[in-house]
């Protein structure tokens, strides 16, 4: 079975959601590989397109971030995300339904797992940050035991997930589809059958 990485993200049809109170973008340090828990307080957010867009069980808030539902919190899903990083609580207000519980993810878990001899990107000038990667490539002996997780180079946007190491419902993107959830996209970045 070929190893695979995807990049995972948000679905553009998914609802996005944006905090009530601006402040909030600027009082935390935003999904920087640490944790947030001290500075996240009881943040409240609502739907900036409910009409155009639709509820799915994630929905966008900022890039390099996965947000959900009670339903898929308390699934197993939810117990293999908590895993790999830190889920905070806040409120989705859903005129005229009752407030909801939303959860965001956190990913901490970061894998200096990028091939550079092999990749191809454009970097800062200082080398230390992607600002588009061209081609994709990995030492996969360097993925630690997350199942999702980012990359030093990327880490501000992009979150992954690889596939082909254990049974696929061990694995995020299979019980992902196992348990039928809606509203995120994986875009294969790189097989090792590639290689």
């Amino acid at each position: 079975m070929a190893l695979k990485i995807y990049r995972v993200s948000v679905d553009p049809e998914s609802w996005r959601m944006l905090p009530t109170d601006e402040s909030f973008w600027k009082r935390i340090n935003l999904f920087r590989l640490a944790s947030m828990r001290s500075e996240w307080g009881d943040p409240t957010f609502y739907v900036k397109n409910p009409v155009i867009d639709k509820r799915m069980d994630f929905v966008g808030l900022s890039v390099g971030s996965l947000v959900f539902w009670d339903n898929v919190y308390d699934s197993d899903l939810g117990e293999m995300i908590e895993s790999c990083g830190e889920v905070l609580s806040g409120k989705a207000e859903l005129n005229p339904q009752p407030d909801e519980t939303l959860h965001v993810f956190n990913c901490t878990a970061c894998y200096n797992c990028f091939d550079r001899d092999k990749g191809k990107a454009r970097w800062t000038p200082d080398g230390t940050m992607a600002i588009q990667v061209e081609k994709y490539a990995f030492h996969p002996d360097r993925i630690g035991d997350g199942n999702l997780f980012k990359i030093p180079e990327t880490h501000r946007v992009h979150i992954y997930t690889m596939t082909g190491q254990e049974e696929p419902e061990s694995e995020f993107y299979g019980l992902y589809h196992s348990l039928g959830f809606t509203g995120l996209k994986f875009e294969e970045v790189w097989s090792d059958a590639t290689e």
